[in-house]
């Protein structure tokens, strides 16, 4: 949870245009499942089949389409005070995930059923098949150690991507500068918050926002302090220097103050990576096997329009790329 349910994050719209690099980190897991979540809401699920393929079709090609490179990031193994690993789960979606690929029906009675009663379920069957999708256009896709947003955050922090897009500001503890809240691409808007501006709104650097999304309870400590919000914990935090001068002034035992501890060192955890590895290139699209994934969800005619859209704005996006590098 971190601090996306605290009101007071700077949250306001921008124009997408002042991002450097125009390059996009998006938190898939968060992304797709905040978008999925709507879809059922507003009744569409059963109508569009892998609803999944679309909304990541769709972000993909909105933001080819204004020159941004979209790099979606995919969630590792958790992190375990958070949730516990669960294998088997993952298991079971690569199983239904490679049933679905060799029967190709998006109308199967098992798995329209399977995907409808499982929501991680549904998430991980959309992971591999997305983490597809992105392979056959060329669009870069990476596999984060951990947290899909801890990763994003990296790519943020070392300017290899100019924003990370999670409805989750925790990227702005895991060190990322600038998180996208809202994308409306087809308008060139972006809903951001950026951490300059948290800091100077709580008078916190970010070590202590970090102590205080602990204080206040988060994903990795949801208890938190008891009787103690996010406005008195800036208020405690500076009076007693940190976390463990707040939980000792609290009475807090040495016992008591080492979960509290152990959680606050997850957000430490960007600090040890780097985004070395990381392959963040545009590739060429590889056409056939676009065709072939894609037709399995739409139809083969479909298929080949939206492959041969995608493969224009690919070359128009690197035509525009290589007309800036010779100007630079």
């Amino acid at each position: 949870m971190g601090v996306k349910k605290w009101s007071f994050v700077p949250w306001e719209w921008a124009s997408i245009d002042e991002l450097s690099p125009r390059t996009i980190a998006i938190d898939a897991p968060n992304y797709l499942m905040r978008r999925l979540s709507t879809i059922r809401r507003n009744g569409k699920f059963n109508r569009v089949p892998l609803s999944h393929i679309h909304v990541a079709l769709g972000t993909i090609r909105a933001a080819l389409r204004i020159h941004v490179l979209p790099v979606l990031v995919f969630d590792g193994p958790p992190e375990t005070l958070k949730r516990a690993p669960n294998p088997e789960l993952i298991i079971a979606a690569h199983d239904l995930y490679r049933t679905f690929c060799s029967e190709r029906d998006p109308y199967s009675h098992k798995l329209v059923n399977d995907l409808q009663d499982s929501p991680a379920l549904r998430m991980y069957f959309a992971a591999f098949h997305v983490k597809d999708l992105c392979k056959s256009l060329g669009i870069p896709c990476i596999n984060s150690p951990s947290e899909a947003e801890m990763a994003a955050a990296v790519l943020c922090r070392d300017g290899l991507v100019g924003t990370v897009v999670s409805n989750d500001a925790d990227a702005l503890l895991f060190g990322s500068p600038h998180v996208t809240k809202q994308l409306h691409l087809t308008k060139r808007a972006i809903f951001r918050a950026t951490r300059s501006e948290l800091e100077a709104k709580m008078g916190l650097d970010l070590e202590h926002l970090r102590d205080l999304a602990i204080v206040c309870g988060c994903d990795f400590h949801k208890q938190g302090v008891k009787g103690v919000g996010p406005r008195k914990g800036v208020v405690l935090l500076q009076r007693h220097g940190g976390l463990v001068g707040l939980l000792k002034a609290r009475g807090y035992t040495a016992f008591q103050r080492e979960e509290y501890i152990l959680a606050r060192e997850v957000f430490d955890e960007p600090t040890h990576m780097s985004s070395n590895g990381f392959d963040i290139t545009l590739r060429p699209p590889m056409v056939p096997m676009a065709v072939r994934l894609l037709s399995a969800v739409m139809g083969t005619e479909k298929a080949e329009e939206t492959v041969a859209k995608i493969v224009r704005l690919w070359k128009g996006f690197g035509e525009q790329q290589t007309t800036l590098e010779q100007f630079a």
